[in-house]
């Protein structure tokens, strides 16, 4: 018995018109769109005009081509700032998650100005520990690898914005030299997270990588933290794995391109 193949809808013919545009990113004419989709001409006119007809696309009168218009980019801003406004909505079932994984206390981290990362979300794991900071705490740039992650990949203004002033040393292990800790962002932003060794509370160690939006800016940063004694340091920590998996998929669902 044959199968008969699935009728592509207008629908979808329409969608396949409109994503050639944006993964040329260039003006098309016509023909061109035809023979690329494999659609006759007379489809991508009529495709064309709905799409013209609701602002997605534009025609430049000189040349007769299209290129994407400004529905798009309205569409576009709308995502981006509903995205923005649900960062922690986004974020929160993913670091339950890997709370519930690791067992040990997850801290969400966010930019909340220019030079002001602050602990938007908690999650205590089974594995209670005292020593957290409270949701809306400012947190020690110096002394946090979540904050740390987040300068990494932060431009040079942001990184001397963050540093301005004294650092304070709240354990023995804090780094408090500027150009110390300036050589080990560079090291974080190679190899993708940051470790903390009892850099804000003694016997505390804590792991923390960025989360990434839709430009590969870092703008929040997820963070393990638990006893010195059950969180090692070192490469093939079994805790890291799950910590990128989760950073990942928080920053996909913002959008960003691996």
């Amino acid at each position: 018995m044959r199968h008969s193949t699935p009728k592509v809808t207008s629908l979808e013919k329409a969608l396949d018109v409109l994503m050639e545009f944006s993964r040329s990113g260039r003006e098309i004419g016509t023909g061109e769109l035809g023979r690329s989709l494999g659609f006759h001409v007379a489809t991508v006119s009529r495709m064309l005009q709905i799409l013209l007809s609701k602002g997605f696309i534009q025609r430049n009168k000189k040349t007769r081509k299209f290129s994407l218009g400004p529905s798009t980019l309205e569409l576009g801003k709308t995502i981006f700032r509903m995205l923005q406004g649900n960062l922690l909505l986004i974020a929160v079932p993913y670091l339950i998650d890997l709370c519930e994984e690791v067992g040990e206390t997850v801290v969400f981290e966010t930019m909340l100005t220019s030079d002001e990362i602050v602990a938007a979300y908690i999650a205590q794991g089974s594995h209670s520990l005292a020593v957290v900071p409270k949701i809306g705490y400012k947190i020690p740039v110096h002394a946090s690898p979540g904050a740390k992650s987040i300068l990494a990949f932060s431009e040079p203004n942001i990184v001397d914005a963050f540093l301005d002033g004294d650092l304070q040393a709240y354990t023995p292990h804090t780094i408090t030299d500027k150009e110390v800790l300036k050589k080990q962002l560079e090291e974080i932003k190679k190899q993708g997270f940051a470790f903390g060794w009892e850099e804000f509370s003694l016997n505390v160690h804590s792991i923390g990588a960025p989360v990434f939006d839709h430009d590969s800016k870092a703008v929040a940063a997820v963070v393990i933290v638990g006893l010195a004694s059950r969180i090692a340091l070192e490469a093939n920590s079994p805790f890291l794995v799950p910590l990128l998996k989760t950073t990942r998929n928080i920053s996909a669902r913002l959008f960003h391109q691996h």
